[in-house]
């Protein structure tokens, strides 16, 4: 079997998993959680919405103040399957950042603070594929991706505004970062590597590793926090959630 077959296997049964997944939390999504569950009594907002489950799992697991800071770099659509929009309803301060302005023009009516940019290792513009399906729009060059996705993209590419993660956080005057999300299409270690995470020292980190159409990044993510001060704390069909060690 080559590498491209095999590729295109692995493809199909994460697409079968993440599709049951994301009935499954979509269904448990539907329903408020418990205001008198212990890990759930200091929030007033009670409706969960991540794809896979991520907010879910935060709350129930890992001790984070109860009004915080996020960072949502390629927020997408400013509810749905959001990793950070039941924070935010709970009284969070933060960032949704993306470079669609549509999904941009979306989060502006909803969300509070929203940023229409690419988070990018140069400043300026840089060149932004977009895609029928607006979850796989990226800056990551369109001939990368394999399959049915492929045929997804526009024929030509748009210029978009591209910053630094520094950047950003000074605009908003971010210090330490409760949750960052970074949800990039293949591109979110360059988003790592453009802002001081020990100045702004991020408590948990989501970090997408698996984009359907591209190479799978688990072991290239992995590897890479395996040299900074997080443990993997858990692991969803698309998402990686990284927890600062000092807070395990």
């Amino acid at each position: 079997m080559d590498v491209f077959t095999s590729r295109k296997s692995n493809d199909k049964l994460k697409i079968i998993k993440s599709l049951l997944s994301s009935v499954y939390y979509g269904y448990k999504n539907s329903f408020q959680v418990k205001s008198n569950e212990c890990q759930y009594n200091k929030y007033q907002y009670l409706k969960l919405h991540s794809q896979f489950g991520e907010d879910r799992y935060i709350i129930e697991n890992i001790k984070l103040p109860e009004k915080g800071v996020f960072v949502d770099v390629g927020a997408g659509h400013p509810i749905y399957l959001s990793n950070t929009y039941f924070f935010e309803q709970n009284g969070w301060n933060g960032i949704c950042i993306d470079a669609d302005i549509k999904q941009v023009e979306l989060l502006k009516k909803v969300r509070k603070n929203v940023e229409w940019a690419a988070v990018a290792l140069e400043e300026g513009e840089i060149e932004f594929f977009q895609s029928l399906v607006s979850e796989f729009s990226t800056t990551s060059p369109r001939n990368e991706y394999q399959g049915i996705v492929k045929s997804q993209f526009k024929r030509d590419a748009v210029k978009v505004p591209a910053f630094r993660l520094e950047t950003i956080l000074e605009k908003y005057k971010i210090g330490i970062i409760d949750v960052l999300n970074i949800d990039v299409e293949g591109v979110e270690l360059d988003v790592w590597q453009t802002f001081d995470y020990q100045k702004h020292q991020p408590k948990v980190v989501i970090i997408e590793y698996y984009t359907l159409g591209l190479p799978d990044n688990g072991d290239k993510i992995k590897n890479f926090f395996s040299e900074l001060p997080y443990k993997l704390a858990h692991t969803t069909c698309s998402n990686f959630i990284f927890v600062r060690e000092d807070i395990c």
